[in-house]
Formats: structure tokens, sequence, C-alpha cells
């Protein structure tokens, strides 16, 4: 099952997480580390139950198609040997057969249509994820620039005699 972003891509989502979370916390002294390890417990419990809850989902589907596909071709079996056995009933194991293949068409589309639409999911995923990280390398580029630039000006303004 390869849904959504790779582990490494979640460890390093759930790191920058923590970090940001870290940065909007800090106090003068700093964050105690009791409360560090439960916000990272948080997210981390958070991550492990999506990953679980997409499995399942995906356990779900497959599921139902085995069911419905398994109960279609028992019908179309079913009805198939009456119409065999026996031609009297013959225009309602047509009905019935029709209407099992039509389940089992509809489960079936259902279920590619769900795995095209998983796809389309993950790559979105994985495509938020890249901007999520060229966002910060961006972000970390901009603070060290102000960083430099404050120095370049406290160091004019002591030129000056301002400070």
């Amino acid at each position: 099952m390869a849904e959504g972003p790779s582990p490494e891509q979640q460890a390093d989502y759930l790191v920058r997480k923590l970090e940001q979370t870290i940065r909007d916390n800090r106090t003068v002294k700093g964050m105690s580390f009791r409360t560090w390890q439960t916000i990272a417990r948080e997210e981390i419990v958070n991550t492990l139950r999506s990953a679980e809850r997409r499995h399942m989902r995906h356990d779900r589907t497959i599921n139902r198609v085995m069911l419905v596909g398994a109960g279609s071709l028992v019908s179309i079996g079913f009805w198939g040997a009456v119409v065999a056995v026996d031609r009297t009933y013959g225009g309602w194991a047509a009905l019935v057969s029709v209407l099992a293949g039509a389940a089992l068409f509809f489960v079936a589309a259902d279920w590619g249509i769900k795995r095209a639409s998983a796809g389309w999911d993950k790559r979105k995923r994985v495509e938020r994820l890249a901007n999520i990280e060229d966002l910060d390398r961006r972000i970390k580029r901009m603070e060290e620039a102000l960083r430099k630039k404050e120095g370049r000006l406290k160091e004019k303004m002591e030129e000056v005699g301002l400070l």
C-alpha cells in the first residue's frame, strides 16, 4: 500500500511541526522537557493514527470488493445452473445474471475510481510537503539575511555613534 507521503517525508514534516510548536511556545527560559515530550507524543500519535486510518480504509475497500465479487459470481453460477437444468426460468436467470454482473461492474468501477483518486491525493500530499519544505528553506534564508542585515545596521549605528 503506497498511499501518501513516504515515511521520511512524514518524519521531516513531523520534525518541522514540532520545531514550529517549540518556537511558538518559547518563553524567556525556554520550553520544559516534559511539555516538549507531551507535544511530541501527541504529534506522533496523530501521525500513527492517520496511517492506521488509511490502512483500515484500504482493507475495508478490498473486503467489500471481494464480498460483492464472490456474491455476484455465486449468483451468476447459480442462475447459470438453473438455466442449464430448466429453460423455464431463462428470462429470470438472464435478468438476475445481468444484475449480478452490473453489481460486480459497479463495485469494480468504484474501487478503480477510489484507487485513482487515492493516487491523485497522494501526489497532492507529496506536492504540498515539497511546497512546505521549499517554504521552510526560503524562510530560513530570509531569517539568515535579516540577521546579517541586523548585524550590518548595528555596525553602522556604532560607527555613527548612535549605539
